[in-house]
């Protein structure tokens, strides 16, 4: 595969990511074994291209020139992509048995077995968020001298990196949307996908 072949695919892989990720969330899955078996696959593709794109991503600033702050921006990316994933997955199976469950249950311990698994998903939510800021700084600060990329596309990944690390650390073990600050993860996402449709022009432009 070229390079140009390459690049193009991981863009388009990362612009499908966030569409996996899209609908994950706002697609009203039947309560069935197909419903959840479909949000499975849905949801679970959004970390698998997540990777992709970002090897794509890696594979471009390398190209020009490789060096630690790239190689570790990835490495952070797939650890933060495995981490989420797991939680996906943890989150489903939870809310798949929950039913099953509890039935035999009080109230006050149907609601106590709730809340204390959802904590489990709110702790790994806060390892996913401290890898994947880690890993926007690293790229943010590989980036910044690319060529096609440059200190806006640069500076913007480590300031997105850096405010969702200290949001997080400020309000743990709690998500900063419910303890009066705001979520940023929105415009992470925005961010992602315009840097995938950059990467996706990029590989267009360059010569094959």
């Amino acid at each position: 595969m070229s390079n140009r072949s390459l690049w193009t695919s991981c863009g388009v892989a990362g612009m499908v990511s966030v569409a996996c990720y899209l609908c994950a969330i706002f697609v009203p899955w039947p309560e069935s074994q197909m419903g959840t078996s479909l949000a499975l696959l849905c949801v679970s593709a959004w970390p698998v291209f997540s990777v992709v794109f970002a090897y794509g991503l890696y594979h471009y600033v390398a190209a020009e020139r490789d060096g630690a702050a790239n190689r570790l921006a990835f490495i952070f990316c797939a650890l933060a992509f495995t981490t989420v994933l797991s939680m996906i997955v943890v989150q489903l199976a939870v809310g798949a048995a929950l039913p099953e469950i509890t039935p035999g249950l009080d109230d006050t311990t149907a609601r106590a077995l709730r809340r204390g698994l959802r904590m489990i998903d709110l702790g790994m939510d806060v390892a996913w968020d401290m890898l994947i800021g880690s890993s926007l700084i690293f790229m943010g600060w590989a980036i910044r001298t690319r060529k096609g990329l440059g200190p806006v596309w640069g500076y913007t990944s480590v300031a997105l990196g850096a405010a969702l690390i200290l949001l997080n650390s400020a309000t743990f073990p709690w998500p900063p949307a419910d303890r009066g600050l705001f979520d940023i993860g929105p415009f992470i996402g925005l961010f992602i996908l315009l840097q995938a449709g950059r990467l996706y022009f990029l590989g267009r432009k360059a010569v094959a």
